[in-house]
């Protein structure tokens, strides 16, 4: 991200180790209500083209041309599981329809997935869907097959794994009300010891839940856990004393809290489909606030985004380079700001057919150039995965579109969680109920 100004800021020295769950968000990018925009905003340019042309052939493994093929090979789909099943039909003349017209049955969503890396550095995979099932995948002889499941008799909204423990987040009855009320609840995991019952989040000893409504974002850093629900309040919890303990609660967001980010343990980012993104300090007060409404006695709209804010992640540039916090949208827009001053420092927009609903950034590999430094992955509401360069090349700007994926061999609909593996391996989950295995490889001519 050559260029890019504010003032110098290190990341957050903190870590889970272990692996981790990338951003994810399951937001219909169909959904306009939940999400706003301003209606006035001028049509978005055109997606600008890029730098490579992926051979969708060579993706699954079909390409004949080899070295002759005109389109690069640079994306390798290793896997293609069904990770959930259909939803039950509805027998009426609307869905018989779509049935006469050959769309796919519906399925449920797969909300989250996390990597669970291995001493010999082999990787498991959980995925969380709508079916109220966690699920862990093994690799067996290359092949990705389910090993276990979980159920949580309610929706998994999200999935981190750090410090050798398995963080769900999801909504379900709790038995300590009436009525089969749904509140939002944590459970946690110790995959060093499964025999164990899960530890669980409670904000007070009389209400044995963690949230009023449905969990739907989690970032585990260091010691401290954070937790989002689908009503914008947010928790701040650390582990003492063999229990999850509640430090702090934030108000402040009017909509589903969809992205958290801690910088250098001193202040908090947040997103939210309310289409803003908020800095806190760890007291629980708000001391920042980015819109696209114009500030207090202006006209100009602010640099914010125009529709639900969709998955945030932190970024640390090399040579101290600073900390950054980037945003996407379901306006179709992902930006990048200061991580210390709050400055929108760059932005490139989609469209909204291509509104963002999912990213995270590849692990850095130093002994393959490509790989160097991190690269931006992009999941859109239209299926598509893209591929974006972070850090200025001889031959790519920072920002600058690699390549994607589209059609039968990414998603149908929204891409709704991607987590980055090691040597350039990355996980997809989408609205089709698939989870897909993927593998940067080749020459992305960077250098």
């Amino acid at each position: 991200m050559s260029g890019y100004g504010g003032g110098r800021n290190s990341g957050y020295r903190g870590g889970g180790g272990g692996g981790g769950g990338g951003s994810r968000n399951h937001h219909n990018n169909n959904n306009r209500n939940s999400g706003g925009r301003d209606q006035n905003r001028r049509p978005p340019p055109r997606v600008p083209k890029p730098l490579l042309s992926a051979c969708t052939n060579f993706m699954t493994g079909s390409c004949s041309y080899g070295d002759k093929c005109r389109h690069a090979h640079v994306l390798k789909r290793h896997a293609n599981i069904e990770a959930t099943g259909p939803k039950p039909q509805n027998n009426n003349h609307h869905h018989n329809n779509h049935q006469n017209n050959n769309m796919p049955p519906q399925m449920y969503h797969v909300n989250a997935c996390a990597i669970w890396a291995q001493p010999d550095g082999s990787i498991q995979m959980f995925t969380g869907s709508d079916d109220g099932f966690w699920r862990l995948w093994s690799t067996n002889g290359g092949q990705f097959t389910k090993s276990f499941e979980h159920n949580m008799n309610g929706t998994v909204k999200t999935l981190q794994v750090a410090s050798n423990y398995l963080f769900c987040g999801f909504e379900a009855a709790n038995t300590s009300l009436p009525g089969g009320t749904k509140v939002g609840m944590i459970h946690a995991w110790n995959l060093g010891n499964t025999q164990t019952p899960p530890l669980e989040f409670h904000m007070h000893r009389l209400m044995t839940y963690a949230h009023a409504s449905a969990v739907t974002c989690l970032k585990v850093q260091g010691d401290l856990i954070l937790s989002g629900d689908s009503h914008g309040v947010m928790r701040m919890w650390k582990f003492d004393q063999g229990a999850f303990k509640l430090l702090e609660t934030f108000h402040g967001h009017a909509n589903e809290v969809t992205g958290m980010e801690l910088i250098e343990n001193k202040f908090l980012w947040s997103s939210s489909k309310d289409c803003s993104i908020r800095l806190w300090d760890l007291k629980g007060d708000c001391q920042h606030v980015i819109t696209s409404a114009p500030a207090p006695g202006q006209t100009t709209p602010g640099p914010g985004h125009t529709a639900g804010v969709t998955c945030l992640v932190s970024m640390q540039l090399p040579n101290n380079g600073g900390t950054f916090i980037l945003s996407g949208s379901l306006d179709g827009t992902i930006k990048a700001w200061n991580g210390a001053t709050g400055e929108c420092v760059a932005s490139e927009d989609h469209g909204e057919v291509y509104g963002i609903v999912s990213m995270s950034l590849t692990m850095p590999d130093p002994s393959n150039p490509n790989l160097a430094n991190p690269l931006l992955l992009l999941g859109c509401g239209n299926g598509t995965i893209m591929c974006r360069n972070l850090v200025q090349t001889p031959k790519a700007p920072a920002f600058g579109l690699l390549f994607s994926a589209f059609g039968k061999p990414a998603h149908f609909r929204n891409v709704t969680t991607i987590s980055a593996g090691p040597q350039g391996t990355f996980y997809t989950g989408g609205h089709d109920g698939k989870l897909k295995v993927w593998q940067i490889v080749g020459d992305l001519g960077l250098q």
